[in-house]
């Protein structure tokens, strides 16, 4: 990309900040299934499966498990959307960073919360909204749409552009193609970083997320102040 279309970029719409979102998207994944009772609290389409079965199986006591954390997502999409509209009326241009400071804090309050189902079930929601805010919140990337809690978006994308640079020989396409593909290998490599860190810290393995969004939050301000924004 031409040096002048980059640095029009906004900060949080750099790739540094798309793979460090990714890797906390596969890394939430991980956390809540392994230590939150079996939950994936990032993509809600689990969730509406293991409702529907359970539904089907009349296992009223697993209803909670699966819908408290849906509607904590939608939820989490209305707050964020708040959070923007609210934010850009003041003119402040701090939404980005506020989403992940809010997301980051939420994120260390699971960290300290016990294990046991009532607790799970708490912990679950408030990485359903946190990562409702993510979702809303950063959608794109470099000029693509790119969404850094799930994969199943992205995967379609990467075939699509593939599919297209094949059979145009452009090579904007083949890049693109490329550059979803690395999305999803992050997000796959925060699944095993998730997996690992659950086996060694157990329920405060969230910690580590909580320090990738503070570097996120970081990269966001350096990239505003080398532009001469706040």
């Amino acid at each position: 990309m031409p040096t002048r279309e980059k640095s029009a970029l906004q900060p949080s719409q750099r790739m540094r900040v798309a793979y460090l979102l990714a890797t906390v998207g596969g890394y939430l994944d991980a956390y809540t299934y392994f230590e939150r009772g079996g939950v994936f609290a990032n993509a809600q389409t689990g969730n509406i499966v293991k409702l529907g079965i359970a539904l089907a199986n009349g296992a009223r006591d697993r209803y909670l498990l699966y819908l408290l954390p849906i509607g904590s997502f939608v939820l989490g999409l209305l707050v964020s959307l708040s959070i923007d509209c609210v934010l850009k009326r003041r003119g402040v241009r701090l939404v980005r960073r506020t989403v992940l400071a809010i997301e980051a804090l939420g994120l260390a309050v699971v960290g300290l919360m016990p294990l046991g189902e009532w607790w799970d079930t708490s912990a679950n929601c408030i990485v359903s909204f946190l990562a409702a805010m993510q979702y809303e919140t950063f959608t794109t990337f470099r000029g693509d749409a790119i969404v850094t809690t799930m994969s199943t978006g992205n995967l379609r994308k990467m075939v699509d552009s593939f599919f297209r640079g094949a059979t145009t020989h452009n090579r904007a396409e083949l890049a693109r193609s490329l550059r979803y593909l690395s999305i999803i290998a992050t997000f796959t490599f925060g699944a095993f970083l998730g997996t690992r860190c659950c086996d060694l810290l157990g329920r405060a393995a969230v910690i580590p997320a909580v320090a990738m969004l503070l570097a996120a939050i970081g990269i966001i301000t350096v990239l505003r102040r080398l532009q001469g924004n706040r």
